[in-house]
């Protein structure tokens, strides 16, 4: 197992540079630049901005400058919001993403593995049947439609929640979100992934519950529960754990809808603002962290199914 970990660790860099570099690359074939406008610049002024950020140097001189910046975690100041560096947007956005991915994911798991695993119990039911149902109808719809059903109900109709924004809460000096803000993003980001969790789990329970291990387990007389969360759930979840590492990587680097739906300071907003404004030093940043946070989760994901499962060595 250890040595399985140290040559995962050892592929991450190289999977990173290139990432990276194919970033790179499609960001400078990509039509416009960023102070591009309307109007149009004097061919002066297009000149020294273009001398002042290194634009016009060749693309192995520029290549070779990013790679220098790479090397100390420093992405350099982004150029939309000038005063401010990638890692100091970085560091403010990333706790707003990570609260939001981990609580909407802590949800999905336990809400997905509850009704996934009583509607493999009681198959072809109408508790399963009425689960899968409700599964399909989190799977189709999109996040930019329930959310603003959340919106109209608890927000605008009842008045529970409020609608949108981001409020952080201090306790005892520890900074913690405010958790009528954080509910309706968690929900509504949540809602997908539950589905995904209890249809993965449903069929997971149902191939486990048919081997021979679990007929030894009653035959011995373990009582149900025993048999459901001592030997069956184990053996069941492990597509859920296969579908954790991606998804919690997406969820903790932000997702675009859901943060604009409810105003969040998040990094999926500011990427796709990134994007809009061709700020190529934050985008880039934020797709080395991307690619570092799937790539490490997965490894996570690798080293847990040895764990939850005996049969598995690598």
């Amino acid at each position: 197992m250890f040595s399985f970990i140290v040559r995962r660790l050892l592929v991450i860099l190289p999977m990173v540079l290139i990432v990276i570099t194919i970033a790179w690359a499609l960001i400078r074939l990509a039509p416009g630049d960023f102070y591009a406008t309307e109007r149009g610049l004097p061919p002066a002024v297009e000149k020294n901005i273009r001398a002042k950020y290194g634009l016009d140097d060749a693309w192995y001189i520029q290549y070779g400058k990013l790679m220098r910046q790479l090397a100390v975690l420093d992405f350099g100041f982004s150029r939309k919001y000038q005063e401010q560096t990638v890692n100091e947007i970085l560091r403010r956005t990333l706790p707003v993403s990570i609260w939001v991915g981990l609580s909407a994911y802590l949800i999905a798991l336990v809400l997905g593995l509850t009704f996934g695993t009583i509607a493999a119990l009681r198959q072809n039911s109408a508790l399963d049947y009425s689960s899968m149902a409700a599964a399909m109808l989190g799977i189709s719809m999109p996040n930019f439609v329930l959310g603003p059903i959340l919106v109209l109900v608890f927000a605008l109709t009842l008045f529970w929640l409020p609608p949108g924004r981001w409020e952080w809460v201090e306790v005892g000096g520890i900074y913690l979100p405010n958790i009528k803000y954080l509910i309706l993003p968690a929900i509504t980001l949540s809602a997908v992934y539950m589905a995904y969790i209890a249809r993965l789990t449903r069929a997971g329970m149902l191939e486990v519950l048919r081997k021979d291990y679990i007929r030894t387990a009653r035959a011995k007389g373990l009582s149900e529960r025993q048999v459901v969360f001592r030997h069956a759930l184990r053996g069941g979840i492990l597509p859920v754990v296969s579908y954790t590492g991606p998804a919690l990587a997406f969820l903790v680097a932000g997702t675009v809808v859901v943060e604009r739906v409810f105003a969040l300071p998040g990094l999926g907003n500011y990427f796709i603002n990134a994007a809009l404004n061709r700020d190529a030093p934050l985008l880039l940043g934020i797709t080395a962290f991307i690619a570092i946070v799937v790539l490490v989760f997965n490894l996570l994901v690798d080293i847990a199914y040895a764990y939850i499962d005996p049969r598995i060595r690598y």
